[in-house]
């Protein structure tokens, strides 16, 4: 995958200054670089709860639409200086294991998100219907 340095940083939206004192802040916490992107590459389960928490926000339009890479962008440099504060603070952290209850919830929240959808998207569908094609309602009750 080849990636346009360019279309980033327009994602992105940061000043070179911000990346430069973000830059600072993972030194001061005395961290490698390295080693934090290496837990960072490897939490598949949070990045499936942001991109699930972004297809949730914009669903239901509390996240306009062309703002969803600026916000993933600031999510995941938090999450990277967390990830830092935690490897500072507790050298031990079991980043996999919490990855993993993480994934399990994401795919549970997944499927519930998509359930709502689909209840939604067949009441709008038997809107259509109705209102559209004029196919009325169908009732067995007496009134």
């Amino acid at each position: 995958m080849k990636i346009n340095l360019s279309e980033l940083w327009n994602t992105l939206k940061l000043p070179l200054g911000a990346l430069a004192v973000f830059s600072a802040l993972l030194l001061w916490f005395g961290t490698p670089l390295e080693d934090v992107l290496k837990i960072i590459e490897g939490l598949a389960g949070v990045a499936a709860l942001v991109s699930l928490g972004l297809d949730v926000l914009k669903y239901t339009g509390a996240l306009p639409d062309g703002y969803a890479g600026k916000v993933s962008a600031v999510i995941n440099l938090v999450l990277i200086l967390g990830v830092a504060s935690v490897l500072k603070l507790y050298p031990s952290f079991d980043f996999v294991s919490v990855d993993a209850a993480v994934a399990e919830f994401a795919k549970v929240a997944g499927l519930l998100f998509a359930y709502i959808i689909q209840v939604v998207g067949s009441k709008q569908i038997h809107l259509a219907y109705v209102r559209g094609l004029g196919v009325y309602d169908f009732s067995h009750s007496a009134g």
